[in-house]
């Protein structure tokens, strides 16, 4: 169920409706439960028996980590077996077809069979938030994991589609404390639900036309064409996402709870740390926590290891958006990026004088730069192959 549709402003109203007029107090984390469930069935019923089925190794994987005191290897076997199991899953649902296919371009022949499978719906989202919830538990961060929290935080219909990413420790301790928001704030957050709808339907959807040269390159487009393209689709991709994302923070705040924050400002940020910073940051926040930093982070004072930490983390944040080379490269160049400033802010700035001080020149190109190195990585982002990224890449530089 799409938010841009009349099916969800039907289900939505009805929902909230519901939940303050008919809802016992008590009973409204399990009706969340209830219409999340109804809301994720919409499109393949099959696949809820898949989050559902998640979830519960989750939740037993959780409370068998809380459950006394553990010898450290048992905890360690339980994290390790319940997040094999839940990583598996995207694994094989997202990736196993991209995987047959790269080994039989590679062999040049057809090895392995390619299976036609139907990626469930949010897969991405719910396994992250899971993985979430099991690591913090093993690190103590997390005490108690009630089945009416844990439920209502897996099946929270506004973030099940596209997120944002939600934190467990946040989000459970709302569900106590459930009240009718003040007509001020429910003005608020429905007028973040329409700012949300012209995002995506308006402005991120009339851009579609101008992004033509970058998914289909070659004649008639000329060097303008793809720089408009290139363009048309940074617009596009932030209204689009950042659409969505408040849509699913104004429902939810509509229904009295808070969600994180997706997105702020990201394309005037100064440089590519400040970029991802706040550009999807419950992602850019998750890919830090539970892979740059246990991979050692800048731990240790090695740049080598840095980048090759960063390296890692953003081919994976780049896999995680899709299946595909276009997507794992396009995370190399965020990790290029990424290496690259870290070097820049410790090796250069403290020797140049200027860089050193504050200036509306020096922050003018600063962004700039940063703002047209992230949307040469759209490009491939959005090329449906890398010798399609190529060819925009040469039709926009190359005379």
């Amino acid at each position: 169920m799409i938010f841009n549709t009349w099916t969800f402003a039907v289900f939505a109203t009805i929902t909230v409706l519901a939940y303050w007029t008919v809802v016992p107090r008590r009973a409204r984390p399990w009706y969340l439960v209830i219409v999340g469930c109804i809301f994720y069935a919409w499109a393949v019923p099959a696949y809820l028996l898949l989050i559902l089925a998640l979830a519960a190794i989750t939740y037993a994987g959780g409370q068998a980590l809380l459950s006394g005191d553990l010898p450290a290897a048992q905890r360690r076997a339980i994290l390790s077996l319940a997040v094999v199991a839940i990583a598996g899953s995207l694994v094989t649902f997202k990736y196993t077809k991209f995987l047959a296919l790269t080994v039989n371009q590679v062999a040049h022949r057809s090895i392995l069979p390619i299976p036609q499978i139907v990626v469930p719906l949010a897969i991405s989202f719910f396994t992250f938030e899971f993985v979430h919830v099991l690591v913090d538990i093993y690190q103590r961060k997390i005490s108690r994991l009630a089945l009416r929290d844990f439920a209502a935080f897996t099946m929270f219909f506004p973030t099940l589609v596209a997120g944002p990413i939600k934190r467990f420790e946040s989000f459970a301790p709302q569900l106590d404390a459930i009240e009718m928001p003040s007509t001020e704030i429910l003005a608020l957050n429905l007028y973040r639900v329409a700012i949300g709808l012209v995002k995506k339907v308006v402005i991120a959807d009339s851009m579609s036309v101008l992004t033509q040269p970058i998914l289909a390159p070659g004649f008639p487009y000329g060097r303008a064409d793809y720089w408009i393209a290139m363009l048309a689709y940074s617009a596009k991709i932030y209204f689009d996402f950042s659409g969505y994302s408040d849509i699913a923070i104004g429902v939810a705040g509509v229904l009295g709870l808070r969600i994180p924050e997706n997105f702020d400002r990201p394309y005037w940020s100064g440089n590519i740390a400040v970029f991802w910073r706040r550009w999807h940051m419950s992602l850019s926040t998750w890919i830090r926590d539970y892979i740059f930093i246990p991979l050692g982070g800048s731990r240790g004072g090695s740049r080598v290891r840095t980048a090759a930490n960063l390296f890692i983390a953003m081919a994976i944040a780049g896999l995680w958006h899709g299946a595909a080379l276009t997507f794992v490269a396009w995370g190399l160049w965020h990790g290029l990026g990424l290496a690259v400033h870290r070097f820049w802010d410790a090796a250069v700035v403290p020797h140049v004088a200027f860089l050193r001080k504050p200036s509306f020149a020096v922050g003018a190109v600063s962004t700039l730069a940063t703002f047209v190195f992230v949307a040469l990585g759209w490009v491939l982002f959005a090329a449906t192959s890398l010798p399609s990224a190529v060819s925009v890449y040469a039709g926009m530089l190359l005379p």
